[in-house]
């Protein structure tokens, strides 16, 4: 059992939502949140993506369970069991359609929320292992053709999805490879030389063994350094790079070279 996963509750009986709570702490877990609505559930992934769901089928509002779960699961990879009074064919078959890991009807036991959500939560990152592994998903996506502009990276914090107009420089770091943005850094095991070939080349500009840059963030380039903007990192050019460098089109002017 893992302390540090943290579960999203979403139920809007105060009373139930109380007693899952208490369930979810004395089994050894965290509660990150516990709402009433879909829309507060939706709002509540987006700001932090738990490590798995409980969801109530029939949430009161404009949205019930099932829907909520669908336009989360659209959008973000977190597994979610549906909680539920009825376990009826009419309801088992439309709450199909959001894939859940798990379905527990009401009333239940500790040992019922416990074998659910461990079951779910290893099944999840089995499928999440074979999602990385599985050709489609090592290509990422085909950057000439995806309108999105975006990929999406197995990062030390987990799923990462990165805008690629938004990526100032990409460095190797021993083992590893650091996608720097304007505020963080997205560190991920995947090698740098297989990394690089999923941004294009006509903006992503190698200017060394460990670094490549996006010519649109560059603020100066006086040979051998290049100067990031916002940043202001300071980039060293290898030799063998260097008319690469030159040919950047930053719209800076003239590229300042001291030899």
């Amino acid at each position: 059992m893992n302390s540090k996963y943290k579960i999203l509750i979403v139920e809007d009986e105060l009373l139930v939502a109380t007693d899952i709570e208490e369930s979810i702490e004395c089994l050894g877990y965290t509660v990150q949140k516990s709402v009433d609505t879909g829309l507060k559930a939706i709002e509540e992934v987006e700001k932090e993506l738990p490590d798995l769901v409980l969801m109530d089928i029939n949430l009161k509002g404009e949205m019930n369970g099932i829907e909520a779960a669908t336009m989360i699961t659209q959008k973000h990879d977190v597994p979610i069991i549906y909680l539920t009074a009825n376990a009826d064919i009419s309801t088992v078959s439309k709450a199909k359609v959001a894939l859940p890991y798990g379905y527990i009807i009401k009333p239940f036991t500790d040992k019922d929320l416990q074998t659910n959500i461990e079951i779910a939560i290893f099944k999840f990152g089995n499928d999440l292992k074979l999602k990385f592994e599985s050709e489609q998903f090592n290509t990422f996506f085909d950057l000439k053709d995806h309108a999105k502009n975006q990929i999406i990276v197995h990062a030390n914090q987990g799923l990462e999805k990165i805008n690629i107009d938004e990526v100032y420089f990409i460095e190797k770091d021993g083992g590893k490879t650091i996608i720097h943005l304007i505020d963080e850094e997205v560190v991920t095991d995947k090698p740098f030389s297989e990394l690089i070939e999923f941004f294009p080349k006509n903006k992503f500009i190698q200017v060394s063994t460990q670094f490549v840059i996006n010519s649109s963030r560059v603020f100066a380039v006086k040979y051998p350094e290049v100067i990031i903007a916002d940043k202001m990192t300071v980039i060293s050019v290898d030799e063998d790079y260097k008319e690469l460098v030159k040919n950047i089109n930053s719209e800076l002017g003239e590229i300042i070279d001291d030899e």
